[in-house]
């Protein structure tokens, strides 16, 4: 209601808002709220103008209206989306309206059509979920309120006679349904793709009530097997997959090309290569069946090759010519299979059979090849494979020419690996790491120290970053020469270049130890011991085996002893080449007595598992000492932790005999007869033919009994 104004007179802001507010208030709710939110902005715009001019004359009224209205003002576009946002769902709201009417007007018109029952939502299809099932419910579907006192159980609709849908309890389905073919079918059908596991359950539960297949037809059939074995699969249980193929041919419509095809193609993918090869041998064993699809042959050559079941790849290839021509990766699985049998000359045809296809050969297939031809020293065939791949721009990479050089390298062909190293650098491969130690290799091996410190020296010139690999296969070039100084000059330009991240390990540390104890440079070799513990690394059984072998060079028992007390107490299990090295300290310092202990009792006590040889060489040494009667009671020892083996007794009767210690090794031959160990006749007759020529006679019958309790034949016995 628009109220007139006295002529003349300037309306005031209070006065403007009340009549505008009247007019708004008799107006529709939709007008209301748009001018609502037109209006004031507006109208707070035109307060700003205008309030400087009436600042004085402000009445309590006008400051709140002015407050008001700058809140709109600020938030105009929150309000406007507001408002849009309001509007699109009223007409939402009244769309619903209209189009239920339109519904229930077209149910209960007469004559017309009736409209179908909805079909119960997805979710309402679920059961206890097992291992590798997902929950889940149909899209658009709100979870239903269980309510604490009764809660509906998952349910089914299936079907009757009459076509009406009946709920059916799928967590605890009854013995009827169990044996119903239809009803398992459509259960198990909903179940596969998202409760694998629960559908597997159902399935034997249906087989424990009685369910009977053969009221299926073949495709109904042939769908649930399909399911039921993929879902095994996709469990990664390839028995319970097996078990399905057998009730499939047992009792179903038998396995067709279709499932086999979809078992090989997912075992593959989930890289269960043995048990791919195993459903193909059960599926195999139908003669009728006829594999003509591609793909189950090239899955099969994969598997073969990746469970190591070598023998099967050419006949799974041939199989595949059958059926079509191969792929690029089936090339390529079968040059692996070549590589992997050394067949050089298999690799090089597949890579003609490829370009002859027109097929793309990739730089690891023909790497590949070339690595075969290296590892059968076939050089001259390797260099020709190389030409070809560098007529194929970016095919021949570092990876390429490093396969080369090393089997130059390992053949000693020193010159022929630098010019490989020549020609790759000027056809703009830049070399690795691995380059670089391939020729230190190559030179060190050769004896050619001074050529592999050229080639140390360029690579930094080069821009090779240096790691602790490279430094410690220096020091191994000096270490195997005898240059201990020059592997210590290496091992300290390693220490001063730890700031870039190389720093020694155990094996540099293992080597310069050894090399300091073979110089009988003890001292020096417990400093290096002394700074490894400094880098916090752990010295292991190899170094500690090397300083006490320093100590029995320097005849130090005492430090002997303190160094394996330490590595005892440090939880490094000694080996029996540790107690080697304290048997020849032993007997180095004529502590017999020590050494016998030592084998009988030490190792059980480290719990490890004497050597025989440990026992020979003590009892050698005891004889070689003319200690006969501790050389018998190492053999006794023998006889009881570790038997020795018809050489070890006859390389100690052979001692005995040249040694003329015909007692001792008398009693040895009367002990190995009644253990009943090996003895070699020869070793025996030399033994008495020795106490024969020298005329003992109670000695050789007493080898003689030996023998004959043996089982060896005396020669010349009537000669005694």
């Amino acid at each position: 209601i628009d109220l007139p104004l006295p002529r003349g007179a300037e309306p005031s802001v209070s006065s403007l808002y009340h009549r505008r507010s009247i007019a708004l208030r008799s107006s529709p709710p939709a007008k209301r709220a748009f001018c609502s939110l037109v209006f004031v902005p507006l109208l707070a715009g035109a307060f700003r103008q205008s309030k400087p001019t009436m600042a004085l004359a402000a009445s309590p009224l006008d400051s709140t209206v002015s407050n008001l209205f700058d809140i709109a003002q600020a938030a105009r576009w929150e309000l406007l989306s507001l408002a849009i946002f309001g509007l699109l769902w009223l007409a939402g709201q009244a769309f619903g309206l209209r189009l239920g009417g339109l519904k229930s007007f077209r149910a209960a018109a007469p004559g017309g059509r009736r409209s179908r029952p909805p079909s119960p939502p997805q979710a309402r299809l679920t059961s206890r979920a097992g291992p590798g099932d997902r929950p889940h419910r149909a899209i658009g579907t709100q979870a239903p309120r269980r309510p604490a006192a009764a809660a509906a159980r998952p349910v089914a609709a299936a079907p009757d006679a009459s076509g009406e849908p009946v709920p059916i309890d799928v967590q605890s389905p009854s013995q009827e349904q169990l044996r119903d073919a239809s009803w398992v079918t459509a259960a198990l059908s909903q179940l596969f793709r998202l409760q694998p596991r629960r559908a597997v359950d159902l399935y034997h539960e249906a087989v424990r009530a009685g369910l009977d297949l053969g009221t299926l037809s073949p495709e109904q059939g042939a769908d649930l097997f399909m399911g039921l074995v993929t879902s095994a699969v996709r469990l990664d249980q390839p028995g319970e997959a097996m078990q399905l193929l057998k009730d499939c041919r047992r009792k179903g419509p038998g396995v067709s090309p279709a499932l086999l095809s979809s078992a090989t193609r997912l075992c593959t993918s989930k890289q269960l290569f043995k048990a791919c090869l195993d459903i193909y041998d059960f599926v195999a064993q139908d003669k009728t069946l006829v594999v003509n699809d591609r793909s189950v042959w090239s899955c099969l050559i994969f598997c073969a090759v990746e469970a190591r079941q070598l023998h099967r790849c050419t006949f799974f290839f041939d199989r595949l010519r059958t059926f079509g021509s191969p792929s690029q990766k089936d090339f390529s699985n079968m040059i692996r299979y070549a590589s992997t049998q050394g067949d050089w000359q298999m690799a090089l045809s597949l890579i003609q059979q490829m370009t002859a296809a027109k097929l793309p050969v990739d730089s690891v297939v023909y790497n590949t090849a070339l690595a075969s031809c290296v590892v059968a020293n076939q050089f001259d065939k390797a260099r020709i494979l190389l030409e070809e791949m560098e007529a194929i721009e970016g095919t021949a990479d570092v990876i390429t020419y490093n396969t080369l050089a090393k089997g130059y390298a390992k053949a000693g062909c020193l010159d022929k690996c630098f010019d490989l190293y020549d020609h790759m650098r000027a056809k703009g491969i830049i070399p690795s790491q691995v380059t670089f130690g391939i020729l230190l290799d190559c030179c060190i091996n050769e004896r050619q120290m001074d050529k592999a410190l050229e080639v140390f020296n360029s690579m930094a010139s080069q821009g090779c970053a240096m790691n602790t690999v490279l430094f410690t296969t220096m020091i191994k070039g000096f270490a195997r020469s005898g240059e201990v100084d020059k592997a210590m000059e290496v091992y300290h330009k390693m220490r001063e270049d730890s700031a870039s991240g190389v720093t020694p390990d155990v094996i540099t540390f293992s080597i310069l130890i050894k090399a300091h104890c073979d110089a009988r440079q003890l001292e020096k070799a417990l400093g290096l011991l002394e700074g490894m513990m400094e880098l916090q690394l752990c010295p292991d059984e190899v170094i500690f085996n090397n300083l006490l072998a320093g100590c029995v060079q320097e005849n130090n028992y005492t430090l002997a002893k303190r160094l394996y007390h330490n590595m005892v107490a440090g939880g490094i299990r000694p080996s029996s080449a540790t107690f080697s090295v304290l048997i020849r300290m032993h007997v180095a310092c004529k502590q017999f007595d020590e050494a016998v202990e030592l084998v009988k009792t030490e190792p059980s006590a480290r719990g490890v598992k004497p050597e025989p040889r440990l026992f020979l060489q003590l009892a050698q040494a005891c004889l070689r000492d003319r200690q006969g009667r501790r050389a018998a009671d190492v053999y006794k020892l023998m006889l009881e932790q570790a038997p020795p083996t018809a050489v070890m007794t006859g390389s100690l009767l052979g001692t005995c005999a040249k040694l003329n210690m015909l007692s001792t090794g008398v009693e040895l031959l009367v002990l190995a007869a009644g253990a009943r160990v090996c003895v070699d006749a020869h070793d025996a007759e030399g033994l008495r033919e020795v106490a024969v020529r020298k005329k003992k006679d109670a000695y050789v019958d007493e080898i003689t009994s030996a023998m004959a309790q043996l089982g060896l034949v005396v020669e010349g016995a009537g000669q005694a």
